[in-house]
């Protein structure tokens, strides 16, 4: 009997222990059990006083209002609930539902006698009365819930709540009522007038300003366009003064000239003088050669006036009868009228550069003379006629 007691209490012990509950300990092997409790078979206990126990136990705090958690920015933040009390109450009701399963089992297994049942039930009857006891004393124990915090943000919402509700009803219809217009029709229509006079100011001043711009856009494009001209023109003229240079060079060594002068006609996109294109490809007389053909074209000149007797000298004397015999002219320049006076000046002139003075001296001489030596004068004319152009070309160019 008493091995079968402890296996029953190992047994409701280990059961005990999943379901939560206290169980009393395993008695002391050997003891005998209590003959008068072993007799008397202990029903299932019943808690009707415990229910009535617990209904005195203050009720867990109540919830919020909707307004404060609609708006927890505004409230203050709420003290927490209390958790020991469902805690409490769990527990002593899983303890119950595992302390009547464990009677029925035990009661229904033939290998515990009736009094053992009664008196381990006994045992584990106090054991709960005990717990309920400590519980209830916990609850007594807990201080009440501190809801003054929650009171003022509800009292506070509901003041600001009023305000705006006498705020919104202080204000005009026409902001409350979308259907009625806010300003009358001579004010809409008044409105409507300035803004069309903003917007046709506007609509002036930047159309100004695009005729001001657009005036400078062409200022700009003109000035561009003039210094585009002038650099072309300047790189134009630099290119006919080097054309003209070569040219002028071909002039003073009496070189062709073809290549130069078609240069420079492209550089001046205008005509050459005919003066330099009629010595283009033979070249023009040198000054130098001038000089050298100058003696015999005037010995020609000088005798062509004495045989025709226009020599201009006095014929009388020693002086005249050798000139003539011997056609003898002056080297250096004489005064007079007289062929070899004439011929004397143009070759001075001749000899110090001054090829037009030359020329001018030769024409006036008689038709004689100088139809004696018009080959040099053509040559005299041809050089002078080209430097004449060259001259002229070169004040063009420098003018621009």
């Amino acid at each position: 009997m008493s091995r079968l007691t402890s296996q029953s209490w190992r047994e409701r012990q280990a059961y005990g222990s999943k379901k939560g509950l206290d169980v009393a300990k395993t008695p002391t092997q050997g003891a005998s059990p209590d003959t008068t409790s072993a007799k008397t078979t202990m029903p299932p206990p019943t808690i009707p006083a415990q229910k009535n126990d617990l209904s005195n136990t203050p009720a867990p705090a109540a919830p919020q209002p909707a307004a404060a958690q609609t708006q927890p920015s505004q409230q203050a933040a709420a003290p927490r609930r209390p958790v020991f009390l469902p805690m409490a109450m769990g527990g002593l009701v899983a303890g119950l539902i595992g302390y009547g399963l464990a009677w029925v089992q035990i009661s229904a297994s033939p290998t515990f006698p009736a009094d053992t049942v009664a008196a381990e039930n006994d045992v584990a009857a106090d054991d709960v009365q005990t717990q309920l006891d400590q519980i209830r004393a916990d609850i007594d124990a807990m201080p009440a819930a501190d809801t003054s915090n929650l009171e003022t943000a509800i009292a506070d919402l509901q003041s600001g709540l009023t305000d705006l509700q006498t705020q919104f009803s202080e204000l005009p219809t026409a902001v409350t009522d979308p259907a009625t217009p806010i300003i009358g029709e001579d004010a809409q229509a008044e409105a409507v007038q300035v803004l069309s006079q903003q917007i046709a100011n506007q609509t002036a001043e930047l159309q100004a300003q695009r005729d001001e711009l657009q005036a400078e856009l062409d200022t700009i494009r003109d000035e561009a366009e003039s210094i585009r001209n002038d650099a072309i023109e300047g790189a134009r003229t630099e290119t006919a003064k080097a054309a003209l240079a070569r040219v002028q060079g071909a002039i003073e060594s009496g070189a062709p000239m073809t290549t130069a002068l078609n240069d420079l006609q492209n550089a001046l996109d205008a005509s050459i003088p005919d003066a330099l294109t009629a010595v283009a490809q033979d070249g023009v007389p040198t000054m130098e050669s001038l000089r050298e053909a100058y003696p015999e074209a005037a010995r020609l000149a000088l005798d062509a006036a004495r045989t025709s007797g226009e020599d201009g000298d006095d014929a009388g004397g020693l002086g005249a009868f050798l000139r003539t015999q011997m056609n003898v002219r002056s080297t250096a320049p004489r005064e007079g009228n007289s062929a070899d006076a004439i011929l004397s000046r143009a070759e001075d002139a001749l000899r110090n550069g001054r090829l037009n003075d030359a020329l001018a001296e030769l024409e006036t001489l008689s038709e004689a003379p100088r139809a004696a030596m018009s080959d040099w004068i053509a040559l005299a004319d041809q050089r002078a006629a080209a430097v004449e152009a060259v001259n002229q070309l070169d004040t063009n160019l420098t003018a621009n």
